[in-house]
């Protein structure tokens, strides 16, 4: 057997078979749809529209301090007047949600009162001064609340739209503040340390103030100019020597011209080993001129002088041994210098040290030429007037060379100080560079400090007067005269389509359950063969009378729904009146 496929006909004959059960239970549906979409609580929206308004001065003048997007702030303030004592004290100041109140907990009113409301952006299409291309950007935002009343929900829109405003004058007011306060803090730590840092400059300077890397070329052309002086002291006590030796070989040979042929006023000759003794003494200083205290040759002259002098009875100092020891002090001086700075108490003993045997060397020359006059002056009497010139030259030129030497001894001091100071710059340089570039980078850090200060305390009066970017009112809430929801039309449209489709489904469903033989057509189908005779149906007129019944009293019931529909949308949705000028108004702008 064939599977039966049905046709538009089929359906349309199966509806006219079911119809009662097509129209009752869409009829039902309906009226139940409309009941529902009439009898839903109204629900009002009150919402107020506030600008975005740009900062008035330009932003190349003055920069605020706050750099966010205007959505991320409203974001921020929506978060921060949507917390649970903030919407607690509003349902508690309008009396929100009376019923609730009583059963429910604190919870489940600010989820309520979150959910009825809602903050929308505002955008629109701007160009970009810097980039001169298009974007989207949000020029202002809604603030809404959903409510029964139309009064509560103008009054409690109101105060979102109040708070909105406040917290963002109050937002931006405090983050310029703070970025002020914070700034003015680093800077005030910046500033400490720069002066801790040049404290301890001057405490450098002062500890190293003879080694400072500004002074590197005046120690260095002292050292040069000390150094030529010790050049040109030993010069000239080279020179000294010379003129000495050749004044003494005058005196000698002048000496043994006497000697031969006159004789002194009481009849004595002029003692040879007096000559002797002036002749070594010559080779002596011209030895000590060349060589130092320990040489062979001075050593050994200074041991023949002192034969001379035990011979002639004459006292001398031991001023070798002093210079020999006041040599050894230099030294020992010299390898502490190297190892420790000038301010070291064993650097000080030592030049202590070096001082006295300075005057002790000093004195005992002085002690020595003193001798040596006095036994001079008792050959000079017997000399004729050109040794006592020769003489007189001599010891002048032996205290020239004392002087001299005396001098040397003070130059080789400064000289070894300036040295050290040379060789410490170097190690100074390291130290003084470090503190300096420290004390730089802080400055430099310190200075942007400051010129950001400046720049926070002017976007600080520029929000605290309202010249920068700020939120206007521009639509205050209005008491809604029209509820947001339910939408009774869209409600009663489905309603109605689902009821239509109901019936025809439930017609369906009885004809697949209980559908039987009917027609020509499923005859022919089941037997194979099509029937001999078709009778058409036979109406009687009680039949007649049936369905006119019918018929009217589905018209009545049409008629009957289409009152309470009109009754229902005159009460519960628009008065007739207006939705009758409404109609007059749009047909007369056609």
């Amino acid at each position: 057997m064939e599977e039966e496929v049905k046709g538009i006909g089929d359906y349309l004959d199966i509806i006219k078979r079911h119809k009662y059960l097509v129209i009752i239970p869409a009829l039902i549906l309906i009226a139940i749809s409309a009941a529902v979409a009439y009898m839903l609580p109204a629900t009002y929206k009150s919402e107020g529209l506030i600008l975005i308004e740009a900062q008035e001065i330009p932003h190349d003048l003055v920069k605020s301090t706050v750099t966010s997007y205007a959505d991320q702030r409203i974001e921020i303030i929506k978060q921060r007047i949507m917390t649970t004592a903030n919407v607690m004290e509003i349902v508690n100041k309008y009396s929100l949600y009376p019923e609730m109140r009583k059963n429910s907990p604190a919870s489940v009113l600010v989820t309520t009162f979150r959910e009825n409301m809602a903050v929308e952006m505002v955008e629109a299409n701007v160009t970009d001064p810097r980039s001169g291309r298009a974007k989207r950007a949000s020029i202002a935002f809604n603030v809404s609340f959903m409510d029964k009343s139309p009064q509560l929900a103008q009054k409690v829109a109101s105060e979102l739209v109040t708070k909105f405003l406040t917290e963002n004058v109050r937002t931006r007011t405090e983050r310029a503040a703070d970025t002020q306060s914070f700034l003015e803090k680093e800077a005030t730590k910046f500033q400490r340390k720069i002066q801790l840092l040049e404290k301890k400059i001057a405490e450098f300077k002062d500890e190293y103030s003879d080694s400072l890397p500004e002074l590197l070329q005046y120690n260095l052309s002292t050292v040069e100019r000390l150094q030529d002086e010790l050049a040109a002291n030993q010069n000239q006590i080279i020179v000294l020597t010379d003129q000495i030796m050749t004044m003494t070989l005058e005196q000698s040979n002048l000496q043994t011209y006497l000697a031969t042929s006159q004789t002194s006023a009481d009849g004595q000759q002029a003692s040879s080993s007096e000559m002797e003794l002036t002749q070594a003494r010559a080779d002596f200083s011209r030895l000590k001129a060349k060589y130092s205290a320990n040489h062979p040759d001075v050593m050994q002259m200074k041991r023949q002088i002192n034969s001379l002098e035990l011979e002639l009875g004459i006292e001398s100092p031991n001023s070798d041994m002093a210079e020999q020891e006041l040599e050894q002090a230099r030294t020992a001086l010299k390898e502490l210098k190297q190892r420790y700075s000038i301010s070291h108490p064993d650097v000080k003993v030592a030049m202590t040290n070096i001082k006295l045997l300075q005057e002790k060397v000093a004195s005992q020359a002085t002690s020595s030429a003193k001798a040596e006059q006095t036994n001079k002056s008792v050959t000079k009497k017997q000399l004729n007037p050109i040794y006592l010139q020769l003489s007189s030259k001599v010891d002048s030129s032996e205290r020239e060379i004392l002087r001299l030497r005396n001098r040397q001894g003070e130059v080789r001091n400064k000289l070894a100080a300036f040295e050290q100071r040379v060789v410490k710059t170097h190690q100074v340089e390291r130290a003084h560079d470090d503190l300096i570039r420290d004390h730089d980078n802080h400055l430099a850090k310190y200075k942007e400090l400051r010129a950001k200060q400046l720049e926070a305390e002017l976007a600080q009066n520029l929000e605290s007067e309202n010249k920068g970017e700020s939120f206007t009112l521009i639509e205050p809430p209005l008491v809604p005269s029209k509820a947001e929801k339910p939408n009774r039309p869209k409600i009663l449209a489905m309603g109605v389509v689902v009821s239509i489709g109901t019936g025809l489904g439930l017609a369906l469903l009885v004809e697949m359950m209980f559908g039987g033989v009917r027609g020509y057509t499923q005859i022919t189908r089941v037997v194979g063969h099509a029937p001999l005779v078709v009778l058409p149906m036979i109406t009687t007129e009680q039949d007649i009378q049936n369905k006119k019944k019918s018929r009217n009293r589905i018209l009545f019931s049409i008629f009957v729904l289409i009152l309470i529909s009109i009754a229902g949308f005159h009460f519960f949705v628009m008065n007739l009146e207006i939705l009758w000028f409404k109609v007059l108004r749009k047909v007369s702008l056609l």
